[in-house]
């Protein structure tokens, strides 16, 4: 008699980052079956938060908060709201479970892409980024660029030197062609400079050691379109998670940080004017009621999801001839700053470099008249 055994391998549990994101579908319990909007978000140490929330029929916005982890083979969320018991589980980009007796939750994975996602420049637009040139661009410090495909992403670049001692400065220098000329030496030290930056399928790169900035000024009215993806750091809370910024030709940060579902100071949030002021779609975080750090924006996609920022600046004069600017930031699609008032002044653009590797893409000027 011939005994077959087989080994049954047990079904790995979904990655952090698979189950996060944004999820749509029906909330019903004894208030309706009504559409609602999830944000399922990664908290490290497999654990989620799934926040939830949906307009009732008198137009007031009802939200619930339920904690989650992976557990096993599966994710699973559980917790109580207003006296009502929550029950769902995660399975191939669906949640589905239980809200009281009778009531039901139901809802599906979404990706949300910006409708200007991919928005090509105009006609006499100076593109700054696209991942083929980089005229338009420079490191800190006119640094040199170190470029790569994503397989070269992160190599070192060594450095050695070469020292040359004599009563007279010397007649031949190194070039490429003749690099060790007569009386000169290699210095023994070697030292890593530098990393390779590595350059996306789509263009895309992350920000270099210590940022980079537009080869010009510019000082007028302007649109500048930018995308950017942040890193996904679930362990990390506020300004940990993927954080970098936008900065305009006066000194004015656009913060950009990984600020789905996650709370931090006033202005320090994901289209934040940087420690000044909120977009103007903050949500309140029930378990953080109460606190100073509570709410976060709607308009911020996940961690890993392109995302994009059109901003508008405006050089306008008042009744008595005084020049003043303007800012308008739409975030993904969502108008989050409208016509702010905003110092003038004339500088650089730049991205910060803020020790996490956000990435971005397609960023480009156009220049309007004055």
């Amino acid at each position: 008699m011939i005994v077959l055994s087989a080994t049954l391998a047990l079904a790995a549990p979904p990655e952090e980052a698979v189950v996060q994101g944004l999820y749509e579908g029906v909330w019903k319990d004894a208030a309706g079956s009504l559409p609602a909007e999830v944000r399922v978000v990664a908290l490290g140490d497999k654990k989620f938060a799934l926040m939830a929330r949906r307009k009732l029929a008198d137009a007031t916005i009802d939200r619930a908060e339920i904690p989650g982890k992976i557990d096993g083979e599966q994710v699973a969320f559980a917790g109580e709201m207003g006296g009502v018991e929550w029950k769902a589980t995660y399975a191939d980009g669906t949640i589905k479970g239980a809200i009281g007796a009778k009531g039901t939750l139901e809802i599906k994975r979404i990706e949300r892409k910006p409708p200007s996602l991919g928005k090509k420049p105009p006609t006499g637009a100076v593109v700054l980024l696209d991942g083929r040139k980089f005229d338009e661009m420079e490191r800190a410090n006119k640094a040199p660029w170190h470029i790569g495909d994503m397989s070269k992403d992160g190599w070192p670049v060594w450095e050695i030197g070469l020292q040359y001692s004599g009563d007279k400065e010397p007649s031949v220098w190194p070039t490429p062609q003749n690099p060790l000329p007569p009386g000169w030496v290699i210095v023994p030290a070697q030292r890593k400079v530098e990393t390779v930056v590595g350059i996306g399928e789509d263009g895309s790169i992350a920000v270099p050691k210590g940022g980079m900035f537009s080869a010009r000024s510019f000082n007028s009215s302007y649109d500048l379109h930018v995308e950017f993806m942040c890193n996904f750091v679930p362990g990390q809370r506020s300004q940990g998670r993927g954080n970098s910024g936008v900065y305009l030709h006066n000194g004015q940060e656009i913060q950009v940080l990984d600020s789905f579902g996650i709370a931090t100071y006033t202005g320090g949030g994901c289209g934040g004017l940087y420690a000044r002021t909120d977009p103007n779609c903050m949500e309140p975080i029930l378990s953080l009621k109460g606190q100073k750090e509570s709410t976060y924006t709607l308009a911020s996609l996940p961690p890993l999801q392109w995302q994009t920022y059109d901003i508008e600046f405006r050089v306008k004069k008042n009744e008595k001839g005084q020049s003043g600017g303007f800012l308008t930031v739409v975030h993904n699609g969502t108008k989050i700053h409208d016509a702010v008032p905003i110092g003038l002044g004339a500088g650089k653009f730049s991205l910060q470099d803020h020790g996490n590797p956000v990435r971005f893409r397609n960023m480009w000027i156009m220049p309007l008249d004055p």
